[in-house]
Order: C-alpha cells, then structure tokens, then sequence
C-alpha cells in the first residue's frame, strides 16, 4: 500500500559554500524531527530522468556504515531532491586543514576511519569517486566519517566503471587518458586526502598551476602533487606509504581499502607533531612525550630570511635544547630552512 505524506523543513543558512560541485547544502531545522539537519538540495535539471532522482539516497542507504554519513529521508520538491542528513557542528577536514597540517596521529586516525567505511562502501558495491577533505564530515563524537555520495557509481562486473565529473586536481592519473576507473581511484583520492592533511591545504595548493591542460598533464605524469616535497616532519614511513596510495599505476597502489588500513596501522609515530602558525609568519612545531617535557621546533620569518630554533619546555618556559649548534640556524632561505628542518625532525626521531 503506497502512502503519500507531507514533510517540511526550514532551511537557517547555506553550509560548506563553495565544496560541492552540482548541490547546495542547508543547515536547517526540521520541525517534525524536533531539530537540526543538514539538507542537501540537488536541481532537478541534472539527471537524465526521473528513475536517476534517488540514486544517491539509495546509495547511502546501501553503505550504512559507522564511518559513513547516514541518509535520514529523502524527498522531492517540483525542482529539487532533497537528501536529509544529521548536521554535525564539528564540520569536516578541509576546515581543519585550511590554514595548517594537523597532527600525525589525528592524520592516521581520521585516514584509518576513512579506509573503514570505504571498504565497506566497495563491499556495498560501489565506487565513491570523491573521498576529498569536505567529504569527510565528524561527528559529535568526533568519529570521522564519509559523507557525499553525488559522484558515486554500482561497480559492474569487471570491476570497472565510466568516470564521473570531477574535480580537476583530484583526478587520478588513469583517468585523464581512459575515462574509466576501478575502486583503486578511491584509494588514490584517499592518498590524496592524507597529502593534503599531513601538509595543510596552503602546501598543496601553492602547487597547483594556472593553465588547466598543464595540470592534467602534471597528473598524468605524477608530478602534481610533488611526491618528493613534504613538510619536514612528517616521517618517512608516513610519507612511503602516500606515495604508495598515488602510484601512477593503479596495479602499483594498494589494493584494497583493507590493505592500505593495515598498512597504517604499522606505522608507529616517535613523535607526534602538532603544528601552528608562529606569530612571525612562520610555523611551530609540539611533540608531547610521555614522562618528558614537550619538544618545540620553530621557524621563524624575519624579512627576506629564516631562523629555526629546537628547544624543550618546562614549566611553561623554554629551555634550550642540547646540540644547539645543529639545530639553530639563522640567516636561511625558506627552502634552505625547510632542508635543515627535515634533518632537525630525523636527528629528533632518532
């Protein structure tokens, strides 16, 4: 027995302006529900026909997972499909990311999440096509979790599947030349996502060129992102196992979400760094140690030139640190000051 029903929302403010690229997306209050969803309204306009409406909804709805974005309902106005999820205050990882890296562990945690619900979407059946730091939502928990399944595709029975529109700087190199895509491109936008959040998105984008065709022909190549350029603490391990995830080759990548979750969870963090922007221009680095003072790495902008300085605190004061010749510098260029830094991070690791 069909039944027709009514249902209402108020939409309060546009959230995430400027992250979706066929949807707006509303934080409103939902009266019958008795508070505050987000709403994702998609025009009408963008599908072929009618039986396309739902798709997205139903994808959701077949990927239930912990580590993914649940669909409450869905419904329609004359112009619109409407997906009503749960609004999360905490926001997603490009607002984290935007102005500096965060933590290594949080980077290993958020990404481990990320793997979870992905190998559960492909399970599910499904290729998600754009695992990006907006698509990554916490909730009031704090859980990581992966939202957005506008872009998402049934994988078919040879594993490969038409590409959808994406974003140009996320397209993963087998994609420029063939159009077609396997699961293995979540595992390089996942790759993808880990770049940009061990190196905060100014990092990445400062990479990006101007001309569109020589990006795609960077991408192509596997010269965008600078697999060799990363910010000076993040370790090696870290930094093998992105490389891994951005292969050129989808063969050469991990080979399943599970593959690469476990792959980072034998990474063991000596230090885990924490960064923030130093009032001068520069950066400060934190590393809290169990039973120790907290070590403190800073580079310093003053004019045209660089000065880094390693040292631990106590009790709310610094204390200079030994070996204080290898590690404070003066007078450098940014890229010589960046060298010295990973050198500083290698010797602080050891």
């Amino acid at each position: 027995m069909q039944v027709l029903a009514s249902i209402s929302y108020t939409k309060l403010k546009q959230i995430g302006v400027g992250q979706g690229m066929n949807s707006e997306v509303y934080l409103a209050d939902d009266a019958q529900l008795g508070g505050q969803v987000a709403v994702k309204e998609i025009d009408k306009v963008r599908f072929a026909n009618p039986t396309e409406y739902f798709n997205e909804a139903q994808t959701m709805f077949a990927a239930a997972h912990d580590n993914v974005v649940a669909v409450q309902y869905a419904c329609q106005t004359a112009k619109t499909i409407s997906l009503v999820m749960p609004y999360y205050a905490k926001g997603s990882l490009a607002d984290r990311i935007q102005s500096c890296p965060i933590q290594l562990g949080e980077v290993q945690r958020i990404a481990q999440a990320v793997l979870a619900g992905l190998a559960h979407i492909h399970l599910a059946g499904f290729i998600h096509f754009d695992v990006k730091p907006s698509n990554v939502l916490f909730s009031n928990t704090n859980r990581p979790m992966v939202a957005d399944f506008g872009q998402s595709r049934a994988i078919s029975s040879n594993g490969v599947v038409t590409v959808p529109e994406l974003y140009m700087d996320a397209q993963p190199p087998e994609t420029i030349s063939t159009a077609v895509a396997t699961q293995l491109a979540d595992i390089y936008h996942t790759g993808l996502l880990m770049y940009r959040a061990l190196n905060g998105d100014p990092f990445f984008k400062s990479q990006l060129p101007a001309d569109p065709a020589s990006l795609m022909a960077r991408i192509a190549n596997g010269k965008f992102p600078d697999r060799k350029m990363f910010m000076p603490h993040v370790p090696p391990r870290l930094r093998t196992l992105v490389r891994k995830a951005l292969r050129l080759n989808p063969a050469d990548r991990f080979q399943s979400a599970t593959g690469m979750a476990d792959a980072l969870s034998r990474v063991d963090l000596t230090l885990d760094w924490s960064v923030s922007m130093h009032p001068s221009g520069g950066l400060q680095w934190q590393a809290t140690r169990p039973g120790q003072c907290d070590l403190v790495v800073e580079l310093i902008k003053t004019g045209a030139s660089c000065e880094t300085k390693t040292f631990t605190e106590a009790k709310g004061e610094p204390r200079r640190a030994k070996c204080k010749k290898d590690n404070w510098r003066t007078g450098l260029s940014l890229s010589d000051a960046r060298a010295h830094l990973s050198d500083v991070f290698e010797r602080l690791a050891l």
